[in-house]
């Protein structure tokens, strides 16, 4: 079955950010040379994906459409300068291989985002990404629930399992023996040290129970909640890989040293400087 959509959700104003994102959207802030979205967005092109629906705001719309369009003024400046343009073939190849759409959130909340996309979804089965999670992997992370469904035919949820001194207040998920999604918990009640990160294989029924779903804080639909009306369709997949929350400073910052030691020709210097920084 054919998986090559994904649903990037990209709702919030990046107030932890501040003033970082006064003027500019979380989404464009660069993780080294590039904005991260990029780096979200070619995890999806390295897995098979070929369209993309970024779920989107007012604020940062026009900046995303743009990095994502060609730019035949650019592209003229720089014919005559090939090293320059080389730094944009990636960019390029995307933009050239993979297609775009837009839509602005009806509802509140991680579902509410997820549900403005509905109709702009041709197949039955989708990725959905949260724009905060970054994860570094040898195997993109969205190729490795892909490749999981595949064997287990069912939902995909990315699971994280870390220490108990490290566990967020939400986000918190149990699993059965089978590694499928049973129940929610909190983080006092230490039943579990299983976290969902910002990757999901999901299928359209999850459209079907909006009607049967809570509203939670500030009025919000979260996606987490829907995945437990199907308990024993959701398989809580444990990733391989190196994750950011980019939704927080000590994240965005870890994450942009992360993807400088890997280019060797600033790997040197940043060692240097790290240590004798520390």
């Amino acid at each position: 079955m054919k998986i090559d959509e994904a649903v990037i959700l990209l709702g919030g104003m990046g107030t932890r950010l501040l003033p970082l994102t006064k003027t500019v959207s979380k989404e464009m802030l660069p993780i080294y040379d590039v904005p991260n979205i990029f780096l979200l967005v070619k995890e999806a092109y390295l897995s098979g994906i070929k369209k993309i629906i970024f779920v989107v705001t007012e604020q940062n719309y026009q900046l995303i459409k743009n990095f994502f369009s060609q730019n035949k003024y650019l592209d003229n400046f720089l014919k005559d300068k090939p090293n320059k343009k080389k730094l944009l073939d990636d960019v390029n190849e995307i933009i050239n291989n993979m297609q775009f759409e837009y839509v602005y959130q009806d509802l509140k909340g991680t579902y509410g985002a997820l549900y403005s996309a509905k109709k702009h979804l041709d197949n039955d089965n989708f990725i959905v990404m949260y724009g905060d999670d970054l994860v570094d992997s040898d195997i993109p992370l969205t190729k490795q629930l892909i490749d999981n469904y595949h064997k287990t035919q069912k939902m995909q949820v990315a699971i994280y399992k870390t220490n108990d001194n490290e566990l967020p207040e939400t986000g918190i998920v149990k699993l059965d023996s089978n590694n499928n999604i049973i129940d929610l918990v909190k983080k006092e009640e230490k039943h579990s040290n299983c976290i969902v990160h910002g990757r999901m294989l999901l299928n359209k029924k999850i459209f079907t129970i909006k009607n049967h779903l809570s509203r939670h804080d500030n009025d919000e639909y979260y996606l987490p909640h829907a995945l437990l009306n199907f308990k024993d369709e959701v398989f809580g997949y444990q990733y391989h890989g190196h994750y950011f929350n980019l939704g927080e400073k000590i994240g965005y910052i870890k994450a942009s040293i992360h993807y400088a030691m890997k280019d060797d020709k600033v790997k040197k210097d940043l060692l240097i400087f790290l240590k004798n920084n520390i």
